[in-house]
């Protein structure tokens, strides 16, 4: 009895200690890890799919998409899950290659290659997608096949206007316009609810959440897409025509500031990007700085005429007869003996050491509030991302012999889009008006911000200005940019030969910066042109090499006016004749 006793107290005690567990179990599971079990239970039924939005496009000034969207389909598969393996490959291959995603023998092989998840097709033609995916749950093969939505950003203009609207990576801005305006052009993503059956099925259910998404915003530029490719084909020329390692060239509006072109070459397509073109992603023309020589001349000019002394200096005489003045135990040289000049002829014939005169009578300070008043060290404020500021030295830093480099562009570093916004400030008679990229943001038809001319400040005395530009014009007619000369147009403007600065080496005696920048018509300018030109080994001086891009771009622009006024004028006379 005794050990029939033991036995039952035995038996009770695993019993109750059986039930106490459970009871235990459950109260863990119910009271205390209810919220894990919960997201545990969610993840078996429910699944969340992300509904992306549509991305906001981009638009040149007249309108014409410079990105457009387009969806495709992706196509996966998970060969471990076909049934059947043998005769399911077969049957799944037959379908795959009726709708045109490789031969039926090439997926076979696939098929049997891989055990683990792998993309067979992307890019495919959303209505064919469409298709397949009801043969695929009809043949009951939507378990292996994953057939999901792609978007698809195009770049119509590709490599012209690359550097500046820039592209997508895995749904996000990585250069230009793309990546600065990312949060506008993304939009908000949406989201719905699923239900997954017991063999994985996601089915949509009334009740559950949807949010849907939110498109994004369309940007519409400044830019020309024709003045951008006009600009793009006459770099590109010219590099090649002088061996030159890279160009640039920037044409802004002169009325209003807006920027109708930046182009560079070399360049990338943006669908089609290769390892090395990550150089590219960047405008060179608003994120590289260089020496700009003597396209910088006028800064010192307009010191010059801004200065008490203006008078004084203007009415001298500028013996450079020996070709070379000694600054600080340095001597400074001109390519060529000028002989004597007046104040004009420092620049018309763009004298170094003539300038270096002028600097010893204007003085640091002068100079670096009248560069500072042009916009040099500083950044534009463009809508690009990457843009430099330039260097400047502040006037305590300016010795004899670094303002006597700086009055001819040398130890001080700008950008082409900056040189251009200085130029652009002579033509508008001594007002400083910010260059701007971006002329709208629109959504759903409605414009949320609309940019004009903005006029930031009076950098110069409107005679100073009208001044210079009568100096620019000669420039070209009568000295170093005469291969600049338009045609039927006055032209003003200044070449700049500058040599390039080595890192570690100093200055070298055989590569060069070459530009040119200008304006016209000289009584009411209407577009300010940029050219660069990055080490060209077939000429010497700007004036050959950068000079004849200017022309080409001037007359290009030129042509293309007429062109949209012979057809508004058709336009026109069509609309009145019905």
């Amino acid at each position: 009895m005794k050990g029939t006793s033991r036995r039952v107290k035995v038996v009770v005690a695993v019993f109750v200690l059986f039930w106490a567990g459970l009871f235990i179990r459950a109260i863990q599971i119910q009271l205390v890890r209810w919220k894990y079990f919960e997201a545990e239970a969610r993840k078996q039924h429910w699944d969340r799919v992300e509904l992306n939005a549509r991305r906001g496009r981009v638009f040149d000034r007249l309108g014409r998409a410079l990105t457009l969207n387009h969806t495709s389909a992706t196509v996966q598969v998970l060969p471990q899950h076909i049934r059947d393996k043998d005769a399911g490959k077969d049957t799944l291959a037959a379908i795959l290659a009726k709708y045109g995603l490789g031969s039926r023998r090439g997926i076979r092989s696939k098929l049997r290659k891989y055990d683990h998840l792998f993309r067979l097709a992307r890019g495919v033609d959303y209505s064919t997608a469409a298709e397949l995916k009801d043969v695929l749950v009809d043949r009951q093969f939507h378990n292996c096949t994953l057939v999901d939505d792609e978007n698809q950003r195009i770049y119509p203009y590709e490599e012209v206007c690359a550097n500046v609207v820039g592209f997508i990576g895995t749904e996000q801005g990585r250069a230009g316009i793309e990546a600065r305006f990312d949060s506008v052009l993304r939009g908000r993503q949406g989201s719905v609810l699923l239900q997954r059956d017991a063999v994985g099925h996601c089915l949509p259910y009334p009740s559950y959440p949807r949010t849907e998404p939110v498109e994004g915003a369309d940007i519409r530029l400044t830019l020309d897409a024709d003045i951008q490719s006009i600009c793009y084909q006459a770099v590109k020329n010219r590099v090649r025509e002088t061996g030159a390692v890279a160009g640039s060239a920037v044409v802004l509006d002169a009325r209003t500031g807006a920027v109708l072109a930046i182009a560079d070459f070399p360049s990338y397509d943006p669908a089609k990007r290769r390892r090395g073109d990550t150089l590219y992603f960047q405008s060179a023309a608003v994120c590289d700085e260089f020496e700009p020589g003597s396209s910088f001349k006028p800064v010192i000019g307009l010191a010059a005429l801004e200065s008490p002394l203006a008078g004084r200096l203007t009415a001298r005489k500028y013996d450079a007869s020996a070709g070379e003045i000694e600054v600080s135990h340095r001597k400074i040289k001109d390519a060529h003996k000028l002989g004597v000049m007046d104040f004009d002829g420092l620049f018309v014939q763009s004298s170094n050491v003539g300038c270096v005169m002028l600097s010893m009578s204007v003085g640091p300070e002068q100079f670096y509030l009248l560069a500072r008043a042009l916009g040099f060290d500083n950044r534009v404020g463009i809508e690009l991302p990457g843009e430099a500021a330039g260097r400047i030295d502040p006037p305590e830093k300016l010795n004899r012999l670094r303002l006597a480099n700086n009055a001819f562009g040398q130890g001080l570093t700008v950008t082409l889009l900056q040189l251009a916004a200085a130029y652009n400030c002579i033509a508008n008679d001594g007002l400083y008006v910010k260059p701007f990229l971006v002329g709208s943001i629109e959504f759903r038809g409605r414009k949320l911000c609309r940019s004009e001319r903005t006029e930031v400040r009076r950098a110069v005395k409107k005679e100073a200005a009208q001044r210079m530009r009568d100096i620019l014009a000669k420039a070209v007619t009568e000295g170093t940019g005469e291969l600049a000369a338009i045609e039927g147009v006055s032209v003003c403007g200044k070449t700049g030969t500058a040599q390039k600065v080595i890192p570690g080496v100093g200055y070298s005696q055989t590569a060069s910066m070459m530009s040119f920048v200008g304006f016209f018509p000289k009584e009411r300018p209407r577009y300010v042109v940029a050219v660069l030109l990055d080490e060209p080994s077939e000429f010497r001086f700007a004036s050959a090499a950068a000079c004849p891009v200017f022309r080409e771009i001037g007359e290009g622009l030129l042509a293309l006016e007429r062109m949209r006024e012979r057809r508004d004028f058709v336009a026109e006379m069509a609309g009145d004749m019905r």
